[in-house]
């Protein structure tokens, strides 16, 4: 448990450093990376806390940790979802430098011209990319850029609840403490004195 925590934390700083710049570093996706980070963290080692003073809380802390971590595997399923349903619509735009869509393009001269001017800073030139999953790398990376934090924001919610939900219905399962391990309510000594 010590070493998935210590992991956890070196895992959330490089996640910090990255998040940045994941998915164009919009503030909607920095946020929710910086949020997520943050609850892993603070569940994780609110349940190193309670360890050996409450199991019960131990456990809820950790299955709360676990849970939020899924998050992210849950946004990006959202993201795919929303990228196909924005190309549908049809209007939706993100931002780009042109050193982003050279980089993916290789030529601008015909889809972005505003790039391809003659001493022109490409570091700090910005073009709207449209968003759409059937037209190439540049446009399906634009789709997924749109949405990204919104389905970020989403999976976290999704998953908070989720955890919430199943840790109340789940919670008269263990109740009675024996030692370290957790018993049913209705658990007694004298039951587990078995003639065998």
């Amino acid at each position: 448990g010590y070493g998935v925590l210590t992991c956890l934390i070196a895992g959330n700083i490089c996640g910090a450093v990255i998040g940045r710049r994941s998915f164009g570093g919009e503030l909607n996706v920095q946020s929710g990376y910086y949020v997520m980070g943050l609850m892993i963290v603070v569940a994780g080692a609110t349940g190193l806390f309670w360890v050996k003073r409450d199991t019960r809380r131990h456990r809820k802390w950790m299955m709360r940790m676990v849970v939020y971590f899924g998050a992210a595997i849950t946004a990006r399923l959202i993201s795919l979802a929303a990228a196909s349903i924005i190309t549908i619509i049809g209007t939706y735009f993100t931002v780009w430098t042109c050193d982003q869509v050279l980089s993916l393009l290789g030529d601008s001269h015909t889809a972005f011209p505003e790039c391809a001017v003659p001493g022109i800073d490409t570091a700090h030139t910005w073009v709207a990319v449209h968003a759409s999953v059937h037209d190439g790398p540049l446009y399906t990376a634009s789709a997924l850029r749109a949405v990204h934090g919104m389905g970020l924001w989403i999976g976290l919610l999704i998953h908070a609840l989720a955890v919430e939900f199943y840790l109340q219905k789940t919670d008269a399962l263990n109740q009675v403490r024996l030692e370290y391990a957790l018993e049913p309510l209705d658990f007694s000594e004298d039951s587990e004195k078995a003639p065998y």
